[in-house]
């Protein structure tokens, strides 16, 4: 809290009141500050948003909630999190295949740049009980329409839910910041974007709840599996983007991107540790297994807008690799001559076409060419209230998949590439004051890898197939009432079918009232949240692997989430109180969100959120 402290110190210092014209009207706000996205730059999409002022929901801050719940984790905002549905990755070529807390770090793609009228900055803020916070705080300047700088700070830090020991004995510790620049010149020919974005979380694995003292599930004083047993996972990266604009026909552009992560499992003293692992190729006393992934990426290209309705882009990409295994100078089970070569470079071609007549019709595509035979092609549509979406991709199984020397795991694995293919379409259909949007989602896996039961990567010998009927509905009556609600319905068939675990059922649903009160200056947003999902055997986490894996022994039971929550807005400072899992509370029954591992409790949250424009 010591830099969280500073930063809001230094804020407060350049904060100052809002500056009024002589009519005493507000010169700056949302309505002067906009941002945009790199890649509205990149496509010649230039589409400025303004800043979002809504309350809506304001009281979701943990990382699953702000997912609509499509992210597991361990019950704990700050822990490892893995994706409900399958989503085909970004990356053809060479990955880590450590994932699980990537939730947590900031991607280029991810950074708006602003251009602000004022200086504009935020501070957010959400405290939960026993020690369980959120902090979010950014501050962005323009010198001049043409220049803009913003820096940012963020911090998740929980303590132990579970066997504590008191107060600040932290379970996850995510601690990130970043900064970014946007330049243009006068004539707006160049254009320079750059950020910088570094995320450390370090995370006290606990092995799930251990009830063979005595202790229930739901024992706030039961005993834990691991008690010596700690995760670091460090990631950083440069970014960087240029472009020369010859006309709008003729644009040149190029990017760099340098990015580095490492991911360490340590246990450096077993104590009562030693029963839950049932391998030790190097150490019984201690554990450290520490494996590093860096990437130098170069992408240069030509694009340009054609009478306003076609645009074009083409591109060459160099990427260089270097991926350390923990392990991998040891002659240990023929590690070093067994395990894939871990340094290399990718060449790739590509390009992406848009034909756009105007903002709610759009057909566009591209296409990823890595010279050693991966692609990636993507289609998009958007027809009024119609969109449809389209990926197809062979790609490379990640490192982690195919070799890995631990002090507990080992494998080399010969796979072959992965295919995907999914498809997705949506219509929303306005009735009277509400909405309804029915949609659809096919996938289709062919050799997909995935961790089986002992958490050793496999690979499908065959095709499995995943259908996705949905709906996304929110009805408005009783003129300041409103009901929102999401349904999915999942059915997996084909080779393997428990290779993707899933319940058959997934349903969320927000009943609230809405208003505005004395003229206009407070808004208020009250209701009840709520998740269901139908049981099904959600996946194991194995903590010296950093991978969700399949089991088919511990029956995540169906559970009803619900959790009251108020939401107040004045002025441009925001206030949420929220009550979580009502439904324990009355019941004292709780609920698991992987084996061994409960979801959260009957606890009070509360939090804030302020802008400032001047």
């Amino acid at each position: 809290m010591k830099k969280f402290t500073l930063i809001l110190l230094l804020l407060s210092s350049t904060l100052r009141a809002q500056i009024l014209d002589d009519s005493t009207r507000l010169i700056y706000g949302p309505h002067t500050t906009r941002y945009i996205y790199e890649h509205n730059i990149k496509y010649n999409d230039l589409y400025f948003q303004e800043v979002d002022t809504s309350i809506l929901n304001i009281h979701r801050f943990t990382t699953t909630e702000l997912s609509g719940y499509r992210l597991q984790d361990l019950g704990v905002m700050g822990t490892a999190t893995r994706p409900m549905y399958y989503v085909p990755p970004d990356i053809i070529g060479a990955r880590s295949g450590f994932y699980v807390y990537e939730p947590f770090f900031r991607k280029p793609a991810d950074f708006k740049y602003y251009d602000t009228k004022s200086p504009y900055s935020r501070i957010g803020a959400a405290i939960g009980a026993r020690g369980r916070n959120k902090v979010d705080v950014g501050f962005n300047r323009s010198d001049s329409s043409n220049f803009n700088i913003g820096i940012d700070y963020n911090r998740i830090a929980t303590d132990k839910q579970v066997a504590s020991k008191g107060r600040n004995d932290r379970l996850a510790d995510s601690e990130g910041y970043d900064a970014y620049l946007v330049y243009y010149t006068p004539n707006r020919r160049y254009l320079v974007m750059t950020n910088f974005s570094r995320n450390k979380t370090t995370v006290a694995d606990q092995g799930g709840v251990d009830t063979t003292g005595g202790f229930s599930f739901f024992d706030r004083d039961a005993n834990v599996f691991l008690t010596n047993a700690t995760t670091t996972v460090l990631r950083r990266q440069f970014h960087l983007y240029q472009q020369f604009m010859i006309d709008s026909v003729f644009q040149v552009y190029a990017t760099y991107d340098n990015e580095y992560a490492s991911a360490q499992f340590r246990i450096p003293d077993f104590k009562d540790d030693k029963d839950y692992f049932d391998r030790f190729i190097f150490s019984n006393d201690t554990t450290s297994d520490k494996n590093r992934f860096i990437t130098n990426t170069f992408e240069g290209g030509l694009k340009g807008s054609i009478a306003g309705k076609l645009f074009y882009l083409g591109y060459y990409k160099y990427r260089k690799y270097d991926f350390a295994y923990a392990w991998g100078n040891s002659d240990t089970l023929d590690f070093r001559t067994g395990k894939p070569p871990t340094i290399g470079e990718e060449h790739y071609l590509g390009g992406a076409v848009r034909i756009q007549l105007n903002r709610k019709y759009k057909l566009q595509g591209s296409i990823d060419f890595n010279l050693n035979g991966n692609q990636r092609l993507t289609g998009d549509l958007f027809a009024s209230n119609f969109e449809a979406h389209l990926v197809t991709q062979q790609y490379q199984p990640s490192f982690m998949e195919r070799a890995y020397l631990g002090n507990h795991d080992f494998w080399i694995n010969d796979f072959t590439t992965i295919k995907a293919l999914q498809v997705n379409g949506s219509y929303t259909q306005p009735v009277g004051r509400s909405l309804l949007t029915p949609r659809a989602t096919f996938t289709s896996l062919t050799n997909y890898v995935y961790y089986d039961t002992a958490a050793v990567p496999r690979q499908i010998d065959g095709t499995t197939t995943v259908i996705q009927p949905g709906v996304d509905l929110t009805i408005n009556f009783l003129k300041n009432l409103y009901f929102t609600a999401q349904v999915d319905y999942n059915i997996v068939a084909g080779n393997t079918p428990e290779a993707l675990p899933m319940p058959q059922w997934m349903v969320s649903g927000n009943l609230y009232y809405h208003n505005l009160h004395f003229n206009n200056n407070l808004e208020i947003q009250a209701g009840i949240d709520s998740h269901w999902k139908s049981d099904y055997y959600a996946p194991d986490y194995r903590e010296s692997t950093q991978q969700y894996f399949i089991q088919d022994e511990f029956l995540i039971p169906s559970y009803l989430i619900l959790d009251l929550y108020v939401n107040i807005k004045l002025g441009h400072a925001y206030v949420f109180g929220k009550m979580n899992n009502l439904v324990e509370a009355i019941t004292k029954e709780g609920y698991f969100v992987a084996p061994y591992y409960v979801g959260k409790k009957p606890l009070f949250d509360f939090g804030f959120y302020w802008m400032f424009f001047d």
